[in-house]
């Protein structure tokens, strides 16, 4: 089987972000901090979502209840919640190999 120079790259710059996840400390307090932080921001969300239907109930008339609001901020906060923790763990990632990468290092700014 023959593979493009392209296809090389993409499986060596794959591997290495495959070894780099496994081999890095322990990230355990990291997911922890992105899990309480999106956890925060979506309780807020939902929050703020929920707080138009009683300030301004007219708004909804025809479209939602109450009920059928709340069950749909609810979907819509887990959405949130996880593409929050979703979009904070991958720059982490992103950010860690850089860091690996040397791109941090004096001579690379």
């Amino acid at each position: 089987m023959k593979i493009t120079k392209r296809q090389l790259r993409r499986i060596i710059k794959e591997e290495k972000a495959k070894l780099i996840r496994e081999s890095i400390t322990d990230m355990h307090d990291h997911e922890r901090a992105a899990d309480e932080a999106s956890s925060r921001l979506a309780d807020g969300f939902y929050d703020t979502m929920m707080a138009l239907f009683t300030e301004d109930p007219e708004m909804f008339k025809g479209r939602s209840s109450k009920l059928e609001w709340e069950e749909q901020v609810t979907y819509a906060t887990q959405e949130v919640e996880s593409g929050l923790y979703n979009a904070i763990t991958e720059v982490i990632q992103q950010i860690e190999m850089r860091l690996h990468d040397g791109d941090f290092h004096r001579g690379n700014r």
